[in-house]
């Protein structure tokens, strides 16, 4: 997203991805790294923000979490955490919430 990379549509998602598999191909994605972002597509500012908190919104993260093709793959939260990791109770709740 921070890199250009539109993914706040469905069909954005899907072109993205179709585009992952036609360079690199999907049978190669080893995990995917979940986190809204504080800053706007193209920034190329990488900053971490909560799960539909940020300008990314909760489309991507919901065509992700209900796709079965990503289903068995990995999914790693890179999101802001305190202390107690509180935040990743809350995240996981959220993406759950789009299944």
């Amino acid at each position: 997203f921070a890199a250009g990379y539109d993914i706040t549509s469905e069909a954005a998602v899907r072109k993205m991805f179709g585009n992952f598999d036609r360079v690199i191909g999907l049978d190669r994605l080893a995990a995917i790294h979940l986190n809204d972002s504080k800053t706007p597509r193209g920034s190329r500012v990488d900053r971490h923000e909560h799960i539909g908190k940020g300008k990314i919104g909760l489309t991507a993260f919901r065509h992700i979490m209900r796709s079965r093709r990503f289903r068995k793959i990995p999914k790693v939260l890179e999101t802001p955490k305190g202390k107690d990791m509180r935040e990743d109770v809350m995240n996981l709740k959220t993406l759950r919430g789009l299944l």
